[in-house]
């Protein structure tokens, strides 16, 4: 885990912000940073290198423009060495999200991790859609994050995990149970039990089988049921030795999870892109894409594999 990671970048400060938070992902591993940058070979678009290629296709206009790239992502590589295992630079000729995505795919990557926004440097790929893309189409963990939030020097301290009492919403455990650093970790647990929902609604949620226990008690039954069950989550990241704080709110899941991110001030969210059961059934909001809209921190996103 964390062990392949692609790094994109357009040659922009802001896109170079993703830097500092890998240094925390792969501290103390033997991880493989592979840096990407893409040059865009479509007429139409904003990027000097995009002019540069339409005027000459020869291929010594081509080398010349590789060489360039090489020696920027290189630079950048030597920031990066003294704390990953292997460091290698790629360049590529096409669309941006499209090369990302399959460079991804190619070495098996077990995450992307790119900023949000990136609209100066080499490439201009006008972040913010590349990231989009690559978003709807990666297969591996996202690590995403908003130029709001660039800092020098990072440390997730501070990591709040949502679940909706899914095995989908659980498959991102793995990912920030490897984050914990002992006795130095706090990992805050919340789920969120959606308002408008009658009794009756909510008991077919969490009644098994569906609907055969109908009661006027229901919301407090799920309130009891989810503090249970984020206490088991718990104990099993303590053993990993961080600390862990669990909640149950009710509301709009995607509000409350940013809001008790807020309250707690963590460095960083990490969840599944969807819970398509248990519980609460966020599937009735697109709370990832709420919560990757709202949030001031970091997202860690993962996409569980389709079934």
């Amino acid at each position: 885990m964390y062990t392949k990671i692609v790094i994109p970048l357009d040659g922009s400060e802001l896109a170079e912000g993703v830097l500092p938070h890998i240094v925390e992902v792969i501290r103390d591993r033997e991880s493989q940073v592979h840096l990407l940058t893409v040059a865009q070979v479509a007429r139409g678009t904003a990027s000097v290198l995009t002019d540069l290629l339409s005027s000459s296709n020869t291929r010594e206009e081509r080398r010349h423009v590789e060489q360039e790239l090489s020696t920027y992502l290189r630079k950048i590589a030597g920031g990066l060495e003294p704390v990953a295992a292997k460091v290698q630079v790629g360049v590529r000729f096409g669309r941006p999200a499209e090369e990302i995505l399959t460079f991804a795919g190619e070495i098996g990557a077990d995450l992307i991790a790119m900023s949000t926004h990136g609209r100066s440097g080499i490439s201009r790929w006008v972040f913010g859609s590349v990231t989009d893309r690559v978003l709807h189409g990666a297969l591996c963990p996202l690590l995403l994050v908003r130029t709001e939030s660039l800092q020098p020097a990072v440390a997730y301290q501070r990591i709040l995990v949502p679940l909706d009492g899914s095995e989908t919403a659980e498959q991102v455990l793995p990912y920030a149970n490897a984050l914990i650093r002992p006795n130095y970790t706090r990992i805050f647990l919340i789920s969120v039990l959606p308002n408008g929902f009658s009794d009756r609604t909510v008991t077919l949620l969490t009644s098994s089988p569906p609907g055969l226990q109908l009661s006027t008690t229901a919301l407090p039954k799920a309130e009891v049921q989810l503090t249970a069950y984020l206490r088991s989550v718990a104990a099993a990241l303590r053993e990993r030795g961080a600390t862990v704080q669990t909640t149950v709110r009710k509301g709009s899941p995607a509000e409350e999870i940013l809001a008790h991110a807020a309250e707690n001030e963590v460095d960083l969210i990490s969840m599944t892109a969807h819970g398509f059961s248990g519980v609460s059934r966020w599937v009735y909001g697109n709370v990832a894409g709420k919560v990757l809209q709202g949030a001031h921190c970091p997202i860690l996103l993962v996409r569980p594999p389709a079934k």
